[in-house]
């Protein structure tokens, strides 16, 4: 007889969060999630991908032994509220006696999460401080099964605070190594932590990379520009090319996450420099002047070249100039979410 896996709810099916549902359903964990008030196209996404739809909050909660939240940081405290709420306000008991975990898994600063973990302290709600760090979740093309977790690139997910998810009693200790997760300590906060220091140097490279090849490209030196870096640091120029191709459809997100880096590093002292707070600018700028606000991933128009996503960058901060707009801030329908759908 087959032992039943855990039921893990995933809020919400973006990117990230449709590639790790499809890695737990592919190693038979039940998969849920809440799509009321969302766009018809993430539900058919998420359909999609064999993820149960439920109409409540309430559901999720009454049926979930884990809970993942993988919004944008812009939406992590209103997400933790919500199932606060529908716990709280529960009329049915749960399905499960076990205690419902809730990983937050969204970048955000270590304030944050410490602010969101005082929302959870009066509930028998066990809060795992987490991030992820890498592309979402793929099926490797020569894979003979899905099932092992040998045939999936995934992310790196770092965890910590007082429950390690690895003694989790509902198949935490298989669900650690599915999702490639390892813990760091008991602290709540030092998982995000660790993804700000890291998404710094990543996304902060990509914001740099925007004001550079733009102002290269203004300067008609773009090609020199490239030229240059191949010469002297080509996986250099092979990475920032990369990432600004990459980057169009999650800039509206990396707003806030800038944001976030920056009050992680006024936490260790660095209140004064607040070089992130302007990096988010630069993230704000291709949302709101750039045609490239409105990309969304797999629907990708604009920005598909290095070329193009300079272009569109000049012409974004031209046009603002004169007081126009060419974004679209297309970014609704909630959360990393969806998107932008």
């Amino acid at each position: 007889m087959a032992v039943s896996k855990a039921t893990i709810s995933i809020l919400s099916v973006g990117e990230m969060g449709l590639g790790i549902a499809k890695l737990l359903r592919a190693h038979d964990y039940n998969v849920l999630t809440n799509v009321t008030g969302r766009s018809r196209y993430t539900a058919d996404r998420a359909a999609s991908a064999s993820i149960t739809l439920v109409p409540t909050d309430a559901e999720l909660v009454t049926r979930s032994d884990y809970i993942l939240s993988i919004v944008p940081p812009r939406d992590a405290i209103a997400t933790a509220e919500r199932i606060v709420a529908a716990y709280s306000n529960l009329r049915t008991p749960r399905t499960s006696n076990e205690p419902l975990y809730y990983l937050d898994l969204n970048a955000t600063s270590p304030r944050t999460i410490n602010s969101i973990a005082d929302r959870f302290s009066d509930l028998p709600i066990r809060l795992i401080d987490g991030g992820i760090i890498g592309a979402p979740p793929s099926l490797r093309p020569d894979s003979a099964s899905s099932s092992n977790t040998e045939a999936w690139t995934r992310p790196s997910v770092p965890l910590s605070g007082p429950y390690p998810l690895s003694s989790a009693p509902m198949n935490g200790s298989e669900l650690a190594v599915v999702l490639n997760t390892y813990h760091l300590c008991p602290s709540i906060g030092t998982a995000s932590g660790l993804k700000s220091c890291f998404a710094s140097l990543t996304k902060g490279l990509t914001a740099l990379a925007i004001q550079s090849f733009s102002t290269a490209h203004s300067l008609q030196v773009l090609p020199a520009l490239q030229s240059e870096l191949h010469a002297y640091t080509p996986k250099l120029l092979e990475s920032v090319e990369r990432s600004l191709v990459g980057m169009p459809p999650k800039a509206y997100r990396w707003v806030d996450e800038m944001s976030e880096i920056g009050r992680t590093f006024e936490g260790a002292g660095w209140e004064e420099e607040r070089v992130f707070e302007n990096m988010a600018k630069v993230y704000e700028t291709v949302t709101k002047d750039t045609v490239l606000g409105a990309e969304k991933t797999g629907e990708r128009k604009m920005g598909r070249t290095v070329e193009d996503v300079t272009d569109a960058v000049v012409k974004g901060l031209r046009k603002r100039r004169r007081g126009e707009s060419d974004g679209k801030d297309a970014r609704v329908d909630g959360g990393e979410g969806d998107e932008k759908k």
